[in-house]
């Protein structure tokens, strides 16, 4: 019978050894994305109908945001054009969205009435208006807010 190499049982012992801190390091990062991603699907985390997203007039200083949403536009009840939401623009005079309805189909988004100055310097929506944003699209509106409702900035329905 030959004897096993000593060496070689001590090279696996050792690379295993290595792995173990990036297998626990992407297991709780694959664990962590699939509870975030159970999370949001939940409908309670969802924007709601009657749910307010209120820019205060001159707030635009707190912090700058390099995104502008884009939306289309409804007139009717169909799709009638589309312009942009720029959390800059619409902070410096103020203005709201406020959920309207969600559409389920073809992806999630929700029907907001816009109702301030200016969405957009170059794209604007008008003083006010009937639009379709994406979910998330609504959310990062939110984050720029400061969150859903008005005042303390809790949900309002």
């Amino acid at each position: 019978m030959r004897r096993p190499d000593q060496r070689q049982e001590g090279r696996n012992t050792t690379s295993l050894t290595a792995w173990l801190p990036v297998l626990a390091a992407m297991a709780v990062m694959v664990t962590g994305c699939l509870s975030t991603f159970l999370v949001l699907q939940l409908d309670e985390f969802r924007p709601q109908v009657g749910d307010i997203v209120a820019f205060r007039p001159g707030s635009e200083d707190a912090d700058m945001w390099q995104m502008k949403v884009p939306a289309t536009v409804v007139a009717a009840g169909a799709p009638s054009g589309t312009c942009s939401l720029d959390p800059n623009v619409i902070a410096t005079n103020g203005g709201s969205l406020i959920v309207e309805a969600r559409q389920e189909t073809p992806a999630l988004s929700y029907q907001v009435h816009w109702s301030g100055m200016r969405t957009d310097t170059a794209h604007d929506c008008g003083t006010h208006a009937e639009l379709v944003v994406s979910r998330t699209d609504l959310q990062r509106l939110a984050n720029a807010a400061g969150g859903f409702g008005v005042g303390d900035k809790g949900v309002v329905r």
